[in-house]
């Protein structure tokens, strides 16, 4: 199989597992069972997140510059986890900052995938190609705000596990070409300035 072929195979497993394991981690009557239940979902929770980010990101990129996929960055899970604990927090605090912090994973996340020691370097593609990553941005956006009107829907017409599944489903489908168009965006900036696609070789998990 191709490496696209061999990424995009990747895309669809995280996604369908993913959805899967999110759906049953909230399934009917959860909200009565015990604490340490509660706690052992909420954990699976964030693990199934965390994994489904950083393998999004690492076949995106295979995808975008037609590689083999290697191995997993160790430092793409660290940002993974990151990015799943800084968007609880803000969801927590202040709901409508989820979309920045969305925008800035998508900055870093692309680049912890091609071995970035400091993942922070991604924000270059806003300097690098300004006018292509405020397109970007609005159309996250815009995406983020239909995504929460298609996961009401779901609230709302679907109910318990399925529900769960479709918008989690939803959630990893536009996470993925979100992904894919960050990650040309990097892909790009990166040409602009002649660096390689990769800083330093990566690092297995």
């Amino acid at each position: 199989m191709s490496p696209r072929g061999t990424g995009w195979l990747v895309v669809l497993a995280s996604v369908v597992v993913g959805a899967v394991v999110q759906a049953a981690t909230a399934v009917p009557g959860l909200g009565t069972a015990s604490t340490p239940v509660l706690v052992a979902d909420a954990a699976v929770s964030v693990v199934a997140l965390v994994l489904e980010l950083a393998l999004l990101a690492w076949a995106t990129r295979a995808i975008v510059h037609r590689e083999p996929l290697g191995r997993l960055p160790g430092r793409l899970l660290l940002w993974s986890l990151l990015v799943a604990v800084v968007t609880a927090i803000v969801a927590i605090v202040l709901g409508a900052g989820v979309v920045l912090v969305l925008i800035a994973a998508l900055c870093v996340l692309p680049a912890a995938a091609a071995g970035e020691r400091n993942a922070f370097k991604g924000f270059r593609v806003l300097r690098r190609t300004p006018v292509r990553a405020v397109v970007a941005a609005l159309v996250t956006i815009l995406v983020a705000g239909v995504t929460w009107v298609v996961a009401l829907a779901a609230g709302l017409f679907l109910t318990g596990a399925l529900g769960g599944l479709v918008m989690w489903l939803v959630f990893g489908v536009l996470l993925a070409l979100l992904l894919l168009w960050w990650t040309r965006l990097a892909a790009r900036a990166a040409a602009r300035s002649g660096e390689p696609a990769t800083e330093e070789p990566v690092a297995a998990v």
